[in-house]
């Protein structure tokens, strides 16, 4: 698969930050405002097996600056989560592998083995982020502004991290979590 390819040439979560030119302090203050209870603290340290996340996307998109630091915090609570990003521009050709409904979408998140088998995905947004951005027609300016706000509100944190947390979990499941 291609992203076996372009594992090596994606960035940690940190030289991302440094080398991004949008929405920077808006995954600072995202990624300090998680607040994860103590259980799931707990079901993250306790993974077994190392687990690779691969998030395909770019700074410019909220909803990819909205959903790393989600990733940031559940990979720095385990020494056997690795994150990385791959920009979805400069590798648009790995970006189009992950098309769904005909249509580019970011971020693409990749659960990988340590051998780079694809485990688990997740892709562009929370359910709950789809429900408001569906509520009216946007334009493509309104849509950026609404997503902005949708990522500032403390619900949608929650349910983006009730959606990418079980798949953690999941990821380490199915490599064999005794």
């Amino acid at each position: 698969m291609s992203e076996i390819i372009e594992w090596e040439k994606a960035i940690g979560y940190d030289e991302f930050l440094e080398t991004a030119r949008e929405n920077v302090e808006h995954m600072k203050a995202r990624f300090n405002d998680l607040i994860l209870t103590e259980s799931e603290e707990e079901l993250i340290r306790s993974i077994q097996n190392e687990i690779r996340i691969l998030v395909i996307g770019t700074d410019r998109c909220n909803d990819t600056a909205g959903n790393i630091p989600i990733l940031a915090r559940i990979a720095a609570l385990s020494p056997k989560i690795e994150l990385r990003i791959l920009d979805s521009d400069k590798y648009a050709k790995t970006h189009q592998a992950f098309r769904v409904n005909g249509k580019r979408k970011t971020p693409v998140v990749l659960l990988l083995s340590s051998d780079l088998e694809e485990l688990c995905r997740w892709v562009e947004r929370p359910n709950a982020a789809y429900k408001i951005i569906n509520e009216k027609d946007y334009s493509l300016e309104e849509l950026r502004q609404e997503l902005r706000k949708i990522y500032s509100d403390p619900e949608i944190l929650r349910q983006s991290l009730s959606e990418l947390h079980p798949l953690v979990i999941r990821a380490d499941l199915v490599l064999g979590r005794r």
